[in-house]
């Protein structure tokens, strides 16, 4: 009884699963559902045009999109390293991140001034307006840093 349960069950989860995601096309074996497309046209569209609603040569070319999407980030994965794919997705994690945090011109210009040595180039100080996005983006991820070192438990043995 305990099996036949367990099977009712997976087949259950297997049903809702290809009744929640219907598959509008694939490429190389991959399917691209109409989830995927909505989630694209949110974006694009600002959330005025569902699948759904799209003419069929419409259609076929936001399916289009998704499968050049699908194969880049397949490709992407299988050539890329552990160590290559850990560190992009720690920079995108911390440009994510970043992204709300403001940083003023005052500010950057402090650490600038601070740090005056380090904006040398070929022995002459680099002007503040040519690194001042640099020196913003720098502070905005010490920010992210600082956060989450304040809430890790780091052991020393």
């Amino acid at each position: 009884m305990k099996r036949l349960l367990t099977a009712v069950a997976v087949v259950a989860a297997l049903t809702t699963t290809t009744i929640t995601a219907k598959v509008i096309g694939s490429v190389n074996g991959y399917s691209i559902t109409e989830k995927e497309a909505n989630k694209l046209l949110k974006v694009l569209t600002k959330g005025k045009v569902k699948y759904s609603q799209l003419q069929p040569k419409d259609k076929k070319e936001i399916v289009k999109r998704l499968a050049v999407d699908k194969l880049v980030i397949k490709s992407a994965y299988r050539g890329l390293s552990k160590k290559e794919r850990d560190f992009v997705i720690a920079n995108a994690w911390m440009a994510k991140k970043t992204r709300g945090i403001k940083i003023s011109t005052a500010e950057a210009k402090k650490a600038y001034n601070a740090n005056k040595n380090l904006f040398k180039k070929n022995g002459k100080l680099v002007p503040f307006n040519k690194v001042k996005n640099i020196i913003k983006m720098q502070l905005a991820q010490k920010k992210v840093v600082d956060r989450m070192m304040k809430k890790a438990k780091i052991v020393v043995k």
